[in-house]
């Protein structure tokens, strides 16, 4: 079975909810209780004038009560911008596996859901007032296909399969807005990019659009290691080069490589 979970920016804070839990969210679920389960493909929907598709993950907690669910602190119930009408009501566990904010991430605008010969009927298009939709499986095969999976992917297959320090690497690359938040704000601070580990400067000279990707945003405390969903801040990424980036995941002993590199190019300085 596969859903969408959709939620207005005017009433929340979306993009701000996703970024700051890249892992795990709760969406209010007030429609198909009994029929959603365990491993059901879900998509985020975003309404309003930026609408479309912006995350995909699979459900990983029944709709539950909001005082019993398993991570109370991932519930973001700060970010509701009028009062939270849902605050008693159940909350579906969603763990996410790619995030799309903007167009230019990949997200699935409304324009191309409304384009698509399936789609164009299909609830969330015709009758777009709702928290949650089912996706036929003509519907669920039309929006895999422009979120550019292919037929039959199971959207998290690889975050299950893959060993723990694979599945945090995954999970580092889909908060790409945190990521693009933190490129931007180091080139503020430096004039440009370099590797925060040996000052390697030379890719910043690339094109345009490679020069983002020469850099890597790296977690100073691996997300593997939390127990929980966390709240990740820009003093707690560092911009490294892939040669460092990857020294530093060489191993299990990811927080111990860091500074143990860092503490080695700074005695070279």
């Amino acid at each position: 079975m596969a859903w969408i979970f959709q939620g207005n920016p005017a009433r929340y804070d979306i993009d701000g909810y996703l970024s700051r839990y890249p892992q795990r969210i709760y969406w209010y679920t007030n429609r198909y209780i009994h029929d959603i389960s365990i491993g059901d493909v879900a998509f985020i929907w975003r309404a309003g004038s930026d609408a479309g598709a912006v995350a995909i993950g699979h459900v990983v907690e029944l709709p539950t009560p909001v005082q019993s669910v398993k991570f109370p602190e991932a519930l973001g119930s700060d970010l509701w911008k009028t009062d939270e009408e849902a605050a008693d009501g159940l909350k579906t566990g969603i763990e996410l596996t790619d995030i799309r904010l903007t167009v230019d991430e990949g997200m699935v605008s409304r324009t191309q859901t409304k384009a698509d010969s399936v789609l164009r009927s299909s609830t969330i298009i015709r009758i777009p007032n709702g928290t949650v939709f089912r996706l036929e499986n003509e519907e669920f095969t039309a929006l895999t296909n422009l979120w550019g999976l292919p037929v039959g992917t199971v959207p998290h297959a690889s975050a299950i399969e893959g060993q723990r320090q694979l599945r945090s690497h995954y999970v580092r690359e889909r908060s790409s807005r945190l990521r693009h938040d933190k490129l931007q704000a180091f080139r503020q601070k430096h004039g440009g990019l370099h590797c925060e580990v040996c000052g390697f400067s030379k890719s910043a000279q690339f094109p345009a659009p490679f020069t983002d990707r020469a850099f890597e945003v790296h977690h100073k405390k691996p997300l593997a290691d939390a127990e929980k969903p966390v709240q990740t801040l820009l003093n707690d990424l560092a911009v490294l080069c892939a040669n460092c980036h990857r020294t530093v995941h060489s191993n299990s002993e990811v927080e111990k490589n860091y500074s143990l590199l860092v503490g080695i190019y700074e005695k070279k300085s």
